[in-house]
């Protein structure tokens, strides 16, 4: 997805609008809570144990919204409604501040003191970097994705009904919703597959290549890589080398230009008679470049394209471990969306979903990259839109990112996204779509790079979407207002 779009951020710390004035509305817990109305970003302290409490006012809202429980702190919770309070604009813009709610009884009332954490104090959601450096770790290129489905699997299983693979070798989790039988069902896609080198032929030990699902040639010189050799069985994986000939020994016409991929080739360090013995002609060779944290939160390293989705929904899985959600669910790691969305074409016509939600990081300002190219990073997950997008699909999930304050950026995208979303729509009959994505940097390079706070924001949203999906949905939606 190669989108500009316009940031909306969550809403900021104003002083000036800092109240403290009374307001009650009905609570349904057991315990007492400090409450905060607005950290400068709340967003990505929320999803720790989760319950429901319900407002009062204004009527609307007197469905369940989610608050935090946190380990530590007397329970920080959460205001997901901007509207909870009676003066939107009083504590929409609040400046950091905390109240001890007068519990258990039907009211709680903000005293004109409020209690302040210290500075320091910091609030984090599950940690789900050493599930992602997992994945991250594993080769799973399109085609080939069995050693990353397995980590998957693993995974998911305890946060599924039921799971098994397509026949096209991705990957679904089911779990079964609260409604009456029979149920409208959500499937929410994220390719497994990453893109590397395939090995085309055998020069006196030297591996010649070709690219599995798009590389861009010119970041290859000097890259570590892994040779997965089928010329005996039970060997280990081989470290190589990406290597290019000296300049003088390349054609004269290529110049000072990036060599192309036809001219680069793998060193292994092993002997001609030991390659010739062990490696095939399409055997496959993957990055090996171990996946890096860096400052700021972000996480570095190959194939984040678009395993950063796969944790994203892994996130929201175990969020629903707590939510009740009247649709049914399947959430499918599809396989070989780099080589054409096949994996996720195959299983939209096996599940047959009523709907679908794909997820794919897309490109973020960097280095070079203006601003109606790109997208902010690290500033939340973006949503899409354009003909491959339902458009009220699009404003059910922008509406929910506004009231609970979570930023997002917007994507135009004027043909389709090329991503699973476009398998998606199209497959059968047709299947209403969503495309949410997650800023990345550099993408299809071994250093890829994504903030970890839009992936967990993407997992948070996409699980309070699938818990709000009313009954009905599909009887309120239309392509005009």
């Amino acid at each position: 997805m190669l989108l500009s779009g316009n940031h909306h951020p969550a809403a900021c710390s104003r002083p000036e609008f800092c109240y403290a004035d009374d307001h009650y509305y009905d609570h349904i817990h057991n315990y007492f809570y400090l409450h905060s109305n607005n950290y400068t970003d709340p967003i990505s302290y929320l999803d720790h144990h989760l319950n429901n409490h319900t407002f009062a006012y204004p009527p609307a809202n007197s469905y369940p919204y989610v608050h935090t429980h946190l380990d530590f702190y007397a329970y920080i919770h959460f205001h997901a409604e901007p509207n909870a309070d009676t003066n939107s604009n009083l504590h929409r813009y609040a400046y950091f501040h905390i109240y001890r709610h007068t519990c258990p009884t039907l009211t709680h009332r903000h005293p004109a003191d409020p209690l302040i954490l210290p500075a320091n104090t910091q609030f984090q959601m599950t940690d789900i970097t050493p599930f992602l450096k997992e994945l991250l770790s594993a080769p799973g290129l399109s085609g080939y994705e069995d050693s990353v489905a397995e980590i998957i699997f693993s995974k998911w299983t305890p946060l599924v009904d039921t799971i098994n693979r397509g026949k096209l070798g991705s990957l679904h989790g089911f779990r079964h919703g609260t409604g009456k039988s029979p149920r409208p069902s959500v499937m929410v896609a994220a390719h497994m597959d990453a893109i590397g080198l395939m090995v085309t032929g055998i020069v006196d030990g030297f591996l010649r290549l070709t690219d599995v699902g798009g590389v861009d040639p010119r970041v290859l010189p000097g890259t570590l890589v892994t040779v997965y050799a089928s010329g005996a069985q039970g060997h280990p994986p081989i470290p190589g080398l990406v290597v290019q000939p000296s300049i003088r020994l390349l054609p004269p016409e290529l110049g000072l230009n990036p060599v192309p991929l036809e001219y680069l080739f793998v060193d292994t360090g092993l002997s001609p008679s030991k390659v010739e013995q062990l490696v095939r002609v399409g055997d496959t060779v993957s990055f090996a470049q171990p996946p890096v944290e860096l400052s700021g939160e972000t996480i570095a390293g190959h194939s984040l394209d678009n395993r950063a989705s796969v944790a994203a929904l892994t996130i929201c899985l175990e969020e629903l471990q707590t939510r009740p959600h009247i649709w049914d669910v399947w959430a499918v790691a599809t396989t070989q969306e780099e080589g054409g969305m096949k994996g996720a074409i195959g299983s939209t016509f096996e599940l047959h979903p009523t709907i679908a939600i794909a997820m794919d990081v897309t490109f973020a300002k960097g280095p070079g990259a203006s601003d109606w190219q790109t997208v902010p990073f690290g500033k939340g997950p973006t949503l899409c839109m354009g003909p491959n997008i339902h458009p009220a699909m699009h404003k059910a999930m922008l509406d929910l990112a506004e009231r609970l304050e979570i930023p997002y950026g917007l994507e135009y995208t004027p043909r389709h996204t090329g991503t699973d979303g476009f398998a998606t729509q199209v497959a059968a009959e047709g299947v209403p779509t969503l495309v949410v994505g997650i800023p990345l940097r550099y993408m299809h390079t071994p250093v890829e790079l994504v903030a970890i706070k839009d992936i967990q924001r993407a997992g948070r949203l996409l699980a309070e979407f699938i818990a709000g999906l009313p009954v009905d949905f599909m009887e309120k939606i239309t392509w005009d207002d």
